[in-house]
């Protein structure tokens, strides 16, 4: 008996000891474990995407207000939060009127994912499909919602027109496109030299009265509802609905229409340019981005970078979602999405931009740049334009507003860290008292 409580009490020790040491490693556990939950909390809350792009229960309406809704609005107006800083506007699609379709009245479902899919030229409409981006089974799923704002599709089943076969490019053939362009005044908006330069040019809106630009046919690829013959025989056809270009395809033939489509892409030909910027390749040369040089007032890597000058590979200009200098070096200022550029030349240095030019690493510029990677004498003009920024003095520097929910979500998630991190100290400490 008496060796019974002797081995007794000299477990009870190491029963004790063995007990505290769980205690204190719970103890330690908790301090960690709580802060850490609340850093998951505010994780949480300050993710604007809270589901993957890739889940495949996804409804239209989610795909809609992650990736429309911005530009387009909740309920399709075309009033979202960034479409002021837009040009051209985003559309409406409560009226109806859709800008790129192969009928003469409302697009198919081919049409509205061909704009969704490929992105829309000239414009802030970004490709979608791509390696991070939607799935076609995605975009199969937002068609329909997208055309549920309007009611003009109830009922319908609009039909494509037919395409004849492309006849061959000859003199003959652009000698009657010529005449045709003149014959139907083509030029009082595009002008005689197809420059968008025409009389009445300034003065063109679209049915929302916004103003809007006759295209410059000597610009190549970037015609808004594509640039190959075929495709310019269409928009001749059909119009670009919601503008003043009108449909043709009712008073003039197959021929005709061919013949004027071949004669307006002749207009971007040039034995010296490909991209209609003949003032400015001559300085771009074969260098790298690293040491290509630009004349002293920067105008080219400006004109890119505000989209006066376009980006060959169809890419938005930066202007759609940054700032640079603000509004008094700037006119027409800059989106709210991104960061000012003006300081971007401090923080990265040269060396960073180049690297972030050439490879886009930010997830929310791969919509709109995966597929049209700038060139290497574009980075070289914008990095140079980016690097003589900083040295401007006394302009003032717009910076990006942000969501004021996004602020909400922040403060929440810090007062979510503060609040559990204080329980778990309590209750710590009332643990140890009681023990």
């Amino acid at each position: 008996m008496s060796d019974i409580r002797l081995r007794s009490s000299i477990k009870n020790p190491i029963l004790n000891i063995r007990k505290a040491t769980v205690h204190s490693m719970h103890i330690r556990q908790s301090f960690i474990l709580t802060p850490m939950f609340g850093l998951i909390l505010f994780s949480l809350l300050s993710v604007i995407r809270l589901e993957s792009a890739t889940d495949p229960g996804r409804t239209g309406a989610t795909l809609y207000k992650e990736y429309c809704s911005v530009c387009h609005g909740d309920e399709g107006r075309g009033d979202g939060f960034a479409a002021e800083y837009l040009d051209p506007r985003p559309r409406d699609f409560t009226s109806g009127k859709f800008k790129i379709r192969s009928t003469t009245s409302l697009p198919t479902d081919d049409d509205i994912t061909r704009s969704i899919t490929e992105g829309i030229p000239g414009t802030l409409m970004p490709a979608f499909e791509f390696e991070e981006g939607l799935t076609k089974v995605e975009i199969e799923t937002l068609v329909p919602y997208v055309k549920s704002f309007s009611n003009a599709f109830d009922g319908k089943t609009p039909e494509k027109i037919t395409l004849p076969k492309p006849p061959r490019r000859t003199d003959e053939l652009l000698v009657l496109g010529e005449k045709l362009y003149i014959d139907n005044e083509c030029g009082k908006c595009h002008g005689d030299e197809g420059k968008g330069d025409g009389p009445s040019a300034g003065t063109l809106v679209d049915d929302w009265k916004n103003p809007i630009r006759a295209y410059d046919f000597t610009v190549p690829g970037r015609m808004k509802g594509g640039s190959t013959v075929e495709d310019v025989y269409r928009t001749l056809y059909v119009g670009i609905g919601g503008t003043p270009m009108p449909a043709s395809g009712d008073n003039m033939n197959a021929d005709s229409l061919m013949a004027l489509a071949h004669f307006v892409l002749s207009l971007s030909d040039s034995e010296d340019d490909d991209d209609g910027w003949e003032d400015d390749d001559d300085d771009w040369g074969e260098e790298s981005s690293e040491t290509v040089k630009v004349d002293p007032d920067l105008e080219i890597g400006k004109d890119l970078v505000m989209g006066v000058k376009p980006f060959e590979n169809g890419g938005p200009p930066c202007m759609g979602c940054h700032s640079v200098m603000g509004e008094k070096a700037i006119e027409s200022g800059g989106g709210p999405w991104g960061p000012d550029l003006t300081i971007a030349h401090q923080k990265f240095k040269k060396y960073g931009l180049s690297i972030f030019l050439e490879t886009i690493p930010f997830p929310t510029m791969r919509p709109l740049y995966h597929s049209r990677k700038l060139t290497e004498e574009e980075r070289g003009h914008v990095l140079a334009f980016l690097t003589s920024t900083h040295n401007a003095v006394g302009d003032k520097i717009v910076t990006a507003s942000m969501s004021p929910f996004y602020i909400i979500t922040i403060l929440i998630g810090i007062l979510g860290v503060i609040s559990l991190t204080l329980t778990g100290l309590v209750a710590g400490k009332k643990n140890m008292e009681i023990k």
